[in-house]
């Protein structure tokens, strides 16, 4: 029988290697449930990073039969968090990511801020009351290579990039995924944020303010030249998610009122959206500015907006005398809109009176049922209808941009029965309460949908209308339940299509498969009759410019965007 030294032994059989093995083995099961590879893939690169993150929770705590595994249970939930939130957004976590903490807290229902709140903080609650002040000098020493690391991505980050390009296995520029199976969670949570430091001093480059406005101008001088001056309607739609896109589903019912069916037949189209199960202002980022999110200076876009003239579509038709108008049916707190609208061109911006009591608006939630807790399409399309109707009237000269957010599809679904009572059951293999209730959401939304375009096109028969899916929404096991119930066939990624409606002149109009940075295309091609896609790169009817390409130009948006000096 097979013996070994006891060193050998000790080293190979220790607190260390059995964490290691703990955390190579709960992350394969993680990958066989849909998240990210197993450590084991990255061992050699994270591995020293992970051993010295578990080697200083270990060593400043009181020593006993516990300290191993409280010193593990921080990591292994970080380790656990990262994948969910993959799961759950189909993205990867990045450090900035935590400025959505508060937003995402707004929205969450009790349950789920509750289990949120409690993976974040209660795992470090043990280390933190059994902390040994005896050992205050290993600590603090221990903290130096951390601290120092960390500082690296802030101080020294361009040193930080350069190097780790230099030793790392492989940075995917075009995939988060694969650069975090290929180097580890944690060392792509450090490069990430060293990156996004280099694309902020970056940024300083590319201002040219005088130079930005003047070609900002000479669109809008051309838009005019070329006919703009017809009324635009555009609305982003909070997880308006088609339920017949499951192939995996029988329906009792077409989840389509029939009047939508009516209206748009088979031309409902799809557009690629920037994220899933979340993010709202990222797809509105896109949809309004005409650039993909590269998130490259914050995890969010509108997070970064000081209110400094970016030029956004907005801004450009309102230099080109178009009155600009948002309606936002949540908070003004949300995702910092007031500024991110601002600086993307609206004049005049509109939140329900509720949440807003400071500013003037039309929007009220006071009729909304407490079991909602969103205002219903319906109810703020009635409420918008009555708003565009009376500047039509007030300004019939004048041209407007009518951009409406809604908020009333999103996660957890919740309908109130005595006002819209359920109208379907579903048979699936997998069963998914979330999307059940979508489904039947779905019904009343698309209701709402038919009346609303209807009153439009009576109220302004010659004008552009444009119903956008911000995302989908992440129903029970997020990327997961798209996987099982077959969304799309599961195409390539089947999670990013979301439905998008366009009507011209009254009569629905289908694009090719578009990406939501091209509604601004849609707009202005339409506005200037065909001119803009002639003497500008567009992808509405042939695609001609890769996601890469648009780089500059984001780059160029965003440096105007945080502005400080306006």
């Amino acid at each position: 029988m097979l013996t070994l030294p006891p060193r050998l032994r000790r080293w190979l059989f220790n607190r260390y290697t059995a964490f290691l093995l703990f955390v190579a083995v709960f992350t394969l099961i993680e990958q066989l449930l849909g998240g990210l590879s197993s450590f084991v893939y990255h061992i050699p690169f994270e591995g020293p990073l992970l051993l010295y993150l578990y080697w200083l929770l270990d060593a400043i705590q009181r020593q006993d039969r516990w300290t191993a595994w409280l010193a593990a249970l921080p990591l292994v939930c970080l380790y656990g968090l990262y994948d969910g939130f993959f799961l759950a957004y189909g993205s990867v976590f990045r450090v900035v990511n935590f400025s959505e903490l508060p937003e995402l807290m707004q929205v969450l229902p009790l349950p789920h801020k509750t289990l949120l709140a409690g993976i974040l903080f209660l795992p470090w609650l043990p280390v933190l009351l059994r902390i040994d002040l005896r050992r205050y000098r290993l600590a603090l020493a221990g903290c130096v290579p951390g601290l120092l690391l960390a500082a690296s991505t802030q101080f020294a980050a361009e040193p930080f990039v350069n190097g780790f390009d230099s030793i790392g296995t492989d940075v995917v520029v075009w995939s988060d995924e694969l650069s975090v199976e290929n180097n580890g969670r944690f060392a792509m949570l450090l490069y990430f944020e060293a990156q996004r430091r280099v694309a902020l001093a970056q940024s300083a480059t590319y201002r040219d303010r005088p130079g930005y406005a003047a070609q900002a101008e000479a669109l809008a001088r051309a838009l005019a030249d070329n006919g703009a001056g017809r009324h635009v309607h555009l609305v982003v739609m909070e997880s308006f998610i088609d339920p017949t896109l499951f192939k995996g589903v029988q329906y009792s019912r077409d989840p389509r009122h029939p009047d939508f069916v009516a209206r748009f037949g088979k031309n409902a189209g799809y557009s690629l959206s920037p994220v899933f199960g979340g993010g709202t202002a990222q797809a509105e980022f896109e949809v309004l500015c005409g650039v993909p999110a590269f998130h490259a200076l914050s995890s969010i876009e509108f997070n970064a907006f000081t209110g400094a003239a970016a030029y956004c579509m907005p801004g450009i038709l309102r230099q080109t005398g178009y009155r600009t108008l948002a309606s936002n049916a949540y908070k003004p707190s949300f995702f910092n809109a007031v500024k991110a609208y601002a600086g993307i061109g609206f004049a005049e911006t509109y939140f329900p009176i509720e949440y807003a009591r400071q500013r003037d608006s039309y929007i009220s939630v006071a009729d909304m049922p407490a079991r909602e807790e969103y205002l219903f399409d319906g109810d703020l399309f009635t409420q918008n209808l009555a708003f565009v109707g009376k500047a039509l009237q007030d300004n019939p000269g004048q041209p407007i941009l009518n951009y409406v957010l809604s908020m009333y599809g999103h996660f957890p679904h919740t309908m109130d029965v005595t006002r819209r009572p359920p109208v379907l059951t579903m048979k699936a293999s997998h069963n998914d309460g979330q999307l059940l209730l979508a489904a039947n959401q779905h019904y009343y939304r698309t209701e709402a949908i038919a009346a609303y375009v209807k009153r439009l096109i009576e109220l302004d028969p010659n004008s552009l209308i444009v119903l956008i899916s911000d995302h989908l929404p992440p129903l029970e096991d997020g990327t997961g339940s798209y996987k099982k119930l077959g969304y799309l066939n599961n195409i390539a990624d089947s999670t990013a299509y979301n439905r998008i409606l366009v009507l011209e002149n009254g009569k629905p109009a289908r694009y090719r498969n578009l990406h939501h940075y091209d509604v601004p295309s849609i707009v202005f091609n339409y506005l200037s009759g065909g001119w803009y896609c002639k003497n500008q790169a567009c992808n509405l009817y042939r695609s001609t410019r890769d996601r890469a390409d648009y780089y500059d130009s984001y780059m160029r948006l965003m440096a105007h965007a945080v502005d400080e000096d306006r």
